[in-house]
């Protein structure tokens, strides 16, 4: 529901503004857009201006997503592709993300969470572990490698 007529500039001042916050991909921008009450041809115009200007870059967005809930939300290589993909990205850029991830604070970030729910759990219930991680988005042979150094 939208309760102002935005003019063409102040559309896309609002979304210089929303982009220069934090990264967002086109998608992102897209439905903000949307909820602004933008029309079709207003958005991709938008959406145009914002690359050309260095508001929006999907591989520079692709790439601090995956870094960032990676370290702050302990999520796995395979939720990330996941959340990535519904957020409509190019796979070549996902790929390029994932194959970005430093390997010592992807497995130093598995072995945290095994860890830590170890330490939680009240029985030696191994299952239970291993599913908690792989929900996180972590395979199950990454899971297994690490399990048995605990």
């Amino acid at each position: 529901m939208v309760n102002h007529e935005w003019s063409m500039q102040q559309l896309r001042n609002k979304a210089e503004a929303y982009c220069a916050t934090a990264e967002h991909c086109l998608f992102d921008v897209r439905i903000k857009l949307q909820l602004w009450g933008a029309t079709a041809a207003q958005t991709e115009d938008i959406l145009t201006h914002l690359q050309d200007s260095g508001f929006v870059d999907e591989k520079r967005y692709s790439h601090a997503y995956a870094h960032d809930k990676l370290l702050y939300h302990g999520w796995g290589r395979m939720k990330i592709r996941a959340q990535l993909l519904a957020k409509q990205l190019p796979k070549n850029l996902i790929e390029d993300a994932l194959n970005n991830i430093d390997e010592t604070e992807y497995t130093n970030v598995l072995q945290r969470i095994i860890a830590s729910k170890k330490r939680s759990m009240k029985s030696e219930d191994t299952n239970k572990l291993i599913r908690f991680c792989l929900q996180r988005g972590f395979t199950y042979d990454e899971i297994k490698q690490y399990l048995t150094s605990f």
